[in-house]
């Protein structure tokens, strides 16, 4: 082996390690095993990115099947009902049309997800200047 193979190789590893971490975190961070889901992370940053760029922080629940495009319909359905019966989406019946249900996202899940993005672009720039 070469020894740009080999620090190929220890790059790779050490990304391998930051995924796992980030892994890990996001776990510690929602506090629940059941999240650690790539769907979930679909779901919640996507959320965190649409409300971060607009004033309305509220989701048509048909609208949030669109943010887990993995996965059909069906299993979306499932998903959002666990996070809203594990607080961490609050759903409201819509004002302008009682048949259809409002989603936010709790406080609390916002804060989590802001933490766990906070805590990973940490972590980036820190293996950044390591790699460096």
């Amino acid at each position: 082996m070469t020894g740009l193979y080999k620090q190929s190789n220890a790059r790779r590893r050490q990304f391998v390690q930051l995924l796992t971490d980030l892994d890990e975190y996001w776990i510690e961070v929602l506090g629940n095993k059941l999240f650690h889901d790539l769907n979930y992370y679909d779901l919640f940053t996507q959320m965190w990115l649409k409300i971060d760029s607009s004033e309305d922080d509220t989701f048509r629940k048909s609208e949030l099947y669109k943010l887990m495009p993995h996965i059909s319909q069906r299993t979306a359905i499932k998903y959002i009902q666990t996070a809203i019966d594990h607080g961490l989406l609050i759903e409201r019946m819509d004002p302008q049309d009682q048949r259809s249900r409002q989603i936010t996202m709790a406080v609390d899940l916002k804060r989590k997800i802001e933490l766990f993005l906070d805590h990973s672009v940490s972590m980036l720039q820190e293996a950044s200047w390591q790699a460096g």
